[in-house]
């Protein structure tokens, strides 16, 4: 049994009650009669005067939608069907995610309070983003405003939205401010403004998501806006097709014209591989530093692969270019995988320590089970320097800052296990 198959049948449409009810009993009654299959017989004038109705219909369908959320808000029907919320209540009964559905409840919310806002989506004048982006305006006044002044604004945004697509509203809505009140505009825009940027310094982030298989680096971010001008900027001076030797507009293999998109991520990998490491600051006493580890074999020209310290693999190719790179230090391996001692006897440790630690770790915390990442952390001696403790690979590891705490703590004993990892545990 399929899951369409196992949806209980409908009401018939001349046995309900209420009009709602019975008009989406005959709609969907409408929808099983409905043949697709001869939309190639419409003519243009048929195509685009079905197509305008489908979106003004897809419209008045959202409104219809807004208006029963809210009332099934409103007199808890999540709990009459044992659901919590309105929002689990729309992921369990219609499979909506919970993002989505916050946004329903809360759209639906808002209209209640824009009669006009409302009243044009319900005659499919403009998309439901419209209505959304009118509703966000109107709420994000301030509490002071006038009723007339904010039904007046509502009047505007939504003869606005007759005549701009949703993204030029939004901008329209942004400057909400300069149309009920032009005097005071400057100084509230000056502190939304500020607002906004502390804001975006606040919550800029960055994720990178790694894939061996593809051998793609993927991700994420946001960043403020002067920040993000500043890379596009500088992204832009690497695509300059007039520089001495500028990026490809073709791709070299197929000869297809590259797009701008794709102009600017070959300018993005640019601009990291240009990058001067000894200007970055140090990560745990040395520069920001990729390590590649390969077999001599590979490194003479064989096939194997290489490996990076942070557990990812590359191909041979790849790894004899890198190589020959500034910042990247390849790690070659005997028949036993050890790394040589390239230290020497001192209190600290120096940096060629740290990479073969580094490497020997595989990019994190020498301790078993410890994920923490490596590369920031602290040499430490497994047998205390006080105590006679060379400064060598076999009595050194890099440690997280709290495993660092607890190997030198007298109530904790250090195990070697393997090299480049060890094991803490408490003292009998």
């Amino acid at each position: 049994m399929t899951s369409v198959d196992a949806e209980p049948p409908r009401r018939a449409a001349s046995a309900r009650r209420h009009g709602v009810h019975r008009f989406l009993g005959r709609l969907h009654e409408a929808f099983d009669e409905l043949s697709t299959d001869t939309m190639w017989a419409l003519t243009p004038r048929e195509l685009g005067e079905c197509l305008e109705e489908v979106f003004a219909g897809q419209a008045r369908m959202a409104a219809l939608a807004l208006g029963l959320v809210a009332q099934a808000d409103r007199s808890d029907l999540p709990t009459h069907d044992a659901q919590p919320t309105m929002v689990s209540w729309l992921r369990d009964r219609v499979r909506l995610a919970p993002t989505e559905g916050k946004r329903l409840v809360r759209l639906a919310r808002a209209l209640e309070d824009y009669r006009v806002t409302r009243g044009a989506l319900a005659a499919g004048s403009f998309p439901v983003a419209s209505a959304a982006v009118i509703a966000r305006a109107l709420d994000a006044l301030p509490a002071g405003v006038d009723p007339d002044v904010r039904a007046e604004a509502e009047e505007y945004l939504a003869g606005e939205a007759h005549a701009h697509d949703t993204h030029a509203l939004r901008r329209l809505a942004d400057h909400l401010d300069e149309v009920i009140d032009p005097d005071g505009a400057d100084a509230r825009r000056a502190a939304q403004l500020a607002r906004a940027e502390a804001k975006a310094a606040r919550e800029a982030f960055l994720t990178l998501r790694h894939d061996e298989a593809t051998a793609v680096t993927e991700g994420s971010f946001r960043i403020p806006l002067v920040s993000g001008v500043k890379l596009g900027r500088m992204l832009e001076s690497l695509t300059n097709p007039g520089r001495p030797d500028p990026i490809a507009i073709d791709d070299p293999t197929t000869g297809v014209r590259l797009s701008a998109e794709e102009r600017r991520g070959h300018a993005l990998v640019e601009l990291v591989d240009r990058f001067p490491v000894g200007k970055l600051p140090k990560l745990g006493r040395s520069d920001p530093t990729l390590v590649v580890t390969m077999s001599l074999a590979t490194l003479m020209g064989g096939l194997a692969a290489a490996e990076l310290d942070t557990g990812q693999v590359i191909s041979p190719g790849q790894a004899r270019r890198l190589a020959a790179r500034a910042g990247v230090i390849p790690a070659v391996l005997g028949t036993d995988d050890e790394v040589l001692d390239l230290g020497r006897r001192a209190r600290f440790h120096n940096r060629p320590q740290r990479l073969a630690m580094l490497l020997q770790q595989k990019g994190t915390c020498a301790v078993q089970d410890c994920t923490r990442p490596a590369a920031g952390g602290d040499g430490a001696h497994l047998v205390a320097w006080s105590e006679g403790g060379p400064t060598d690979l076999a009595n050194s590891a890099l440690l997280c800052p709290r495993h660092h705490t607890l190997a030198d703590h007298p109530d904790y004993a250090v195990t070697r296990l393997r090299p480049g990892r060890i094991r803490i545990n408490r003292r009998c």
